[in-house]
């Protein structure tokens, strides 16, 4: 039952990300027009392929959150009481903001939307500000040495050759 309750709440969150991303770029899309590029016709198989190993890695790590408890409404939502550690986050600190980011580049070749494109570079921009300004310092002060000992074997982006 623990399954399918884990499997329901990352199908969920999976899905209100891509309303959310959906409702976003069809109105980016209006804006294409008036960009004087055009994506070459290769970009449309590269991004399936983007698509598609993107929303992998965000389901993969829906499912770890949701395994963790951060999917579950409480003081500390949407935060696990334990960091993750395990699965993609053994090899890069932020697999799903990097898997968001594939899977919507990836939505952005296969539609050839110049606009799209450019919103994968400024959300890449916000979200490493985010997470170096206040997602990594509330970490540490949450979990100290453990998350600092993690920081200090693992990237932030670009993913380590070992594992933990």
């Amino acid at each position: 039952m623990r399954q399918l309750v884990v499997l329901l709440k990352t199908l969920f969150m999976a899905g209100c990300a891509i309303v959310i991303f959906g409702v976003i770029t069809r109105q980016l899309r209006n804006l294409d027009r008036f960009i004087p590029l055009v994506p070459p016709s290769w970009m449309v198989g590269a991004g399936i392929l983007l698509m598609g190993a993107g929303a992998i890695l965000c389901f993969i790590c829906f499912g770890l959150f949701a395994l963790g408890g951060a999917l579950t409404p409480g003081p500390a939502f949407p935060d696990p009481g334990v960091f993750i550690s395990r699965g993609p986050y053994q090899y890069v600190r932020n697999p799903m903001a990097e898997g968001g980011l594939l899977a919507l580049a990836g939505w952005g070749a296969y539609r050839q939307s110049v606009s799209t494109l450019i919103l994968v570079v400024v959300m890449a921009g916000l979200m490493h500000l985010i997470v170096v300004y206040v997602e990594e310092p509330k970490l540490e002060r949450r979990f100290g040495p453990s998350y600092r000992n993690y920081k200090s074997r693992v990237s932030r982006w670009f993913p380590t050759r070992r594992a933990l």
